[in-house]
């Protein structure tokens, strides 16, 4: 698991505090990550850290962290709304003694590295919301079709239709750059305003479409039972992991020169 955030450097990622010192064939690592997916349960943490009185860029290393590693800890694990399947907890580093031979590259390189895994995360993390998006599709078709007011399908109703129609859109078109930042990156091309593009339309596509949901069930989409509010706790979830939307605009907006 990827360890960058911090309580003051969650966007800011040149400004992380946590210190790497180097001592002999180790390095010192003292810092504390917040946010950590999947923490309690990895056996290996891609841990980023600063080289005091070094550049911003060129003094961030990556190291890989066993657990149970002395001085490794993983703490708090703040209960959120979804998905609760994918535990996430504090990284607590406290004269952590890592061996040299677990930095990744050259030092200064951490950026580059973590640069590089995003782009890859971003362009594809939301694929399987592809996969929910069509789900939430075809079960709202269904319902429209079958569901009667004042003698005919909801589906015959413009405002429902419309709901519709505009699920679909959306599916098609996060669908193409999902697989375009796909493509892109089998060959070797996918930039981070590419990936940006293809993680920040489908999430919020994703949290659109299930309220559009919501609203074609009328009262029985609010209730647990319909099991689209868990759709919809997922999906505002996506527009905050690996960047959020503001992150990913901005990402779009230099490629475009501002």
């Amino acid at each position: 698991m990827r360890a960058m955030t911090e309580l003051d450097s969650s966007c800011d990622a040149l400004n992380t505090r946590t210190h790497a010192e180097r001592q002999g064939d180790h390095y010192l690592l003292n810092g504390t990550k917040l946010y950590i997916t999947d923490a309690p349960v990895a056996d290996v943490v891609l841990v980023f850290a600063s080289h005091p009185g070094e550049p911003e860029q060129a003094g961030i290393a990556a190291f890989l962290v066993d657990k149970g590693t002395p001085g490794f800890t993983v703490s708090r694990n703040p209960e959120k709304m979804r998905p609760q399947t994918s535990p996430m907890c504090e990284v607590v580093l406290t004269d952590c003694l890592v061996p040299a031979g677990k930095r990744l590259g050259q030092e200064g390189v951490g950026m580059d590295i973590f640069n590089s895994s995003m782009e890859l995360e971003r362009g594809c993390i939301l694929a399987s919301a592809l996969g929910a998006m069509r789900r939430q599709l075809e079960t709202c078709v269904g319902y429209a079709q079958a569901r009667k007011q004042f003698g005919q399908a909801i589906g015959k109703f413009q405002n429902v239709a419309d709901r519709v129609a505009d699920m679909y859109l959306r599916l098609e078109a996060a669908r193409l750059l999902v697989y375009q930042a796909a493509w892109l990156s089998q060959q070797g091309k996918l930039t981070m305003a590419e990936a940006a593009a293809a993680k920040l339309f489908t999430s919020e596509a994703w949290v659109q479409s299930s309220l559009d949901s919501i609203q074609i069930h009328g009262g029985y989409g609010y209730t647990k039972e319909a099991g689209i509010e868990r759709d919809l706790r997922d999906a505002i979830a996506s527009t905050l992991h690996s960047g959020a939307a503001g992150i990913q605009r901005a990402a779009v907006s230099r490629m475009l020169g501002l």
